[in-house]
């Protein structure tokens, strides 16, 4: 599978990785967007450390709106697979395709690292989330029963990025 082409986003917004300085303000936006879900500071800070180790195995974007940081993305490679941790964007700038533009990036950083396969875990009840990850080659394979705080669900969803089943989704998509 060749890389995804990157998604344009509005003016105003830039994509770029994120730095050691984004930490605290992804860690809030992160506790506006997903609120019991939320991961702690000391676990992007422990993310940010394992993206610029030597042999990183973490990768993160962020979102940009005139400089404030309004979504974020990452992705974990350990061959062969790549996992999605995280996806956000911040409610005020939802419906303008940045949840997509993240997740093409995500696919692409998959794609170049070398990756068969890429993974997410995702609400049961997060439909918005469901409908963009189906519509860019997931299907769900596995549900986690109450995974998540206040006992709902995780649907684990997977799209093949090489081998026959990936050449088929590319075939179907062109």
């Amino acid at each position: 599978m060749n890389p995804p082409a990157p998604l344009q986003l509005p003016p105003g917004y830039a994509q770029r990785a994120w730095t050691a300085e984004d930490l605290t303000e992804i860690t809030a936006l992160d506790a506006l967007i997903f609120g019991p879900d939320a991961w702690s500071l000391e676990l992007f800070e422990a993310e940010y450390q394992a993206s610029v180790a030597i042999n990183a195995h973490s990768f993160y974007q962020v979102v940009t709106y005139r400089g404030q940081i309004v979504g974020f993305a990452g992705v974990m490679y350990g061959p062969p697979f790549a996992d999605i941790t995280t996806i956000g964007v911040h409610p005020d700038h939802t419906g303008k395709k940045l949840g997509a533009a993240l997740l093409l990036w995500c696919i692409r950083t998959a794609v170049t690292l070398g990756a068969q396969d890429m993974l997410l875990e995702v609400r049961a009840d997060n439909r918005t989330a469901q409908q963009l990850y189906a519509d860019n080659g997931f299907t769900h394979i596995h549900t986690r029963p109450k995974y998540y705080p206040g006992g709902i669900d995780a649907w684990v969803m997977r799209k093949p990025l090489r081998g026959s089943e990936a050449s088929i989704d590319q075939q179907t998509k062109e």
